[in-house]
């Protein structure tokens, strides 16, 4: 008599898998952790000609108004003749602040994506049927992944544009207002959306295409 061997699983291979599961959810809550903790350190930046380094503040400072252009101009103007005429945190403090911005959104993006990854890959071994459609359960973990991944960018993308917008200090507002900032920052989360959406889609047509194997077997 032939045994399917479908209906049994390595447990070598599910040990290895659930490692797996394990590690990248402990790296998707380093990558986060990581990512507040860039956005609450304080920032340094020093300047080689007049031999001088000076705080910024940290990104979050910067948000609720405790740091920003206001801050630094008047700070630098209270230096010592040598140092004032650097402007040391006027003129590179922008820089480092928008520097630590991108980190924290690469790692934050990091982050939702594995978190998403060992979600979706537990999700799977859960719910894992020998008579589901093959190709429908792949269709499912793209989508699902897929939908992840543009929600994701979608909400660090608005987070980003709130912060823009709530940055009174930003350069920004000297060439444009802040309902057109807006504008156009919804305007390009356009992609991330129709990426979530895409993601559902493939979600609804592989379940349907297992749903349909199911019946096929069972009749």
């Amino acid at each position: 008599m032939e045994t399917d061997s479908t209906t049994s699983t390595d447990p070598v291979t599910a040990d290895r898998t659930d490692w797996v599961v394990f590690a990248t959810g402990i790296a998707a809550a380093l990558a986060l952790f990581l990512a507040g903790a860039v956005l609450l350190v304080q920032i340094e930046v020093t300047d080689a000609g007049v031999a001088a380094t000076r705080t910024c503040g940290s990104v979050f400072d910067s948000v609720v108004d405790r740091s920003g252009w206001e801050q630094w101009w008047v700070h630098d103007l209270d230096e010592p003749d040598e140092v004032r005429s650097a402007l040391v945190r006027t003129t590179r403090c922008p820089e480092a602040v928008n520097r630590r911005v991108a980190i924290a959104a690469v790692l934050g993006i990091t982050g939702v994506v594995l978190g998403a990854v060992a979600m979706a890959r537990r999700r799977s071994d859960r719910s894992a049927d020998t008579a589901a459609s093959p190709i429908g359960g792949r269709i499912v973990r793209i989508g699902r992944l897929t939908s992840a991944l543009g929600g994701a960018l979608t909400v660090l993308g608005v987070i980003a544009i709130v912060v823009l917008v709530a940055d009174a200090d930003s350069t920004l507002f000297l060439y444009t207002d802040r309902l057109v900032v807006a504008v156009v920052g919804l305007i390009v989360l356009i992609p991330t959306i129709a990426l979530f959406v895409i993601g559902r889609v493939l979600v609804l047509l592989g379940e349907n295409a297992e749903q349909i194997e199911r019946d096929r077997s069972d009749g």
